[in-house]
């Protein structure tokens, strides 16, 4: 039997196992399933490919690379040694997560989109939502974190730990946050189930915080990133950011890109057209 038969064989079996509800997503239509688990359009949606695409994986007439195989494990919700296994199927060695430990190293990619993306503040986080690494404007405009290791750098910490005001516009949007990031956090830990640090630090999370223990012991509910931040600054008083999370597959990191709201841009023009009028350069 050849190897992309054997790779689709276990492909459909672990799609079958897993149902729309368990990866946080509607069912699609129809509402009635010939087989359990997800369907090819639900898998294919999740993974960033089209329906054929998966249809021929399974059939055994397309090869996947790496980055499918990795983006195929994460939809599916596979331990590491089941995501070991379909990397072997598939041709591939093992990744660098096969061992249960969290990468928390910078992905070329990652660098790349650090060193490109100078406009806007960026941050780079594993997936613990620690912070590696990030540009000057997210130094300056969002966030200071220490320059050494530690919890402090981790956002999920600080979410649950730190008092005072928080850079939330709306209440709603800080209880969607924690949710997600809670939500997030618990699956790291189920992929990565050899990492003390990430151990250790739920544990002391579950005894500071009873709001992290509802959280954590809850089943998973709708929330999503915050869209939207309200930030100190030493120039407007404040800033208003949109926020948007990108992942990255190699490495199992999250790309955080703020950028000044439409509001404020538009704001920010009238400001300087007002100025300009009355220095006599419009007219």
């Amino acid at each position: 039997m050849r190897t992309d038969d054997d790779f689709g064989t276990a492909l459909r079996g672990l799609r079958r196992r897993v149902t729309p509800d368990e990866v946080g997503m509607s069912a699609s239509l129809p509402a009635v399933r010939r087989v359990p688990g997800l369907r090819r359009d639900e898998l294919a949606g999740l993974v960033g490919v089209s329906e054929e695409h998966v249809k021929r994986l399974e059939q055994g007439r397309r090869r996947p690379s790496p980055g499918v195989v990795d983006a195929l494990a994460r939809a599916l919700r596979l331990t590491p040694a089941e995501h070991t296994r379909l990397r072997a199927l598939a041709g591939f060695a093992a990744t660098p997560e096969a061992d249960g430990r969290v990468p928390r190293e910078i992905t070329e990619t990652a660098r790349r989109m650090l060193d490109r993306l100078t406009e806007v503040a960026v941050c780079v986080c594993d997936a613990t939502w620690t912070v590696l690494a990030a540009n000057e404007l997210w130094h300056s405009d969002v966030c200071t974190v220490p320059d050494t290791p530690g919890r402090d750098r981790n956002v999920v910490w600080r979410a649950f730990t730190e008092t005072g005001p928080s850079v939330f516009r709306v209440p709603e949007k800080l209880a969607g946050f924690r949710a997600t990031v809670v939500a997030e956090l618990r699956d790291a830990a189920r992929r990565y189930p050899a990492d003390a640090e990430l151990s250790s630090m739920i544990a002391d999370l579950r005894d500071r915080s009873p709001e992290f223990v509802r959280l954590w012991d809850a089943p998973p509910s709708p929330g999503g990133h915050a869209d939207r931040l309200r930030v100190p600054s030493p120039v407007h008083g404040h800033l208003d950011l949109d926020l948007d999370v990108l992942t990255l597959g190699p490495g199992d990191l999250r790309v955080v890109v703020y950028t000044a709201s439409a509001a404020d841009e538009a704001e920010d023009i009238r400001s300087d057209t007002s100025q300009r009028a009355v220095s006599g350069t419009v007219g």
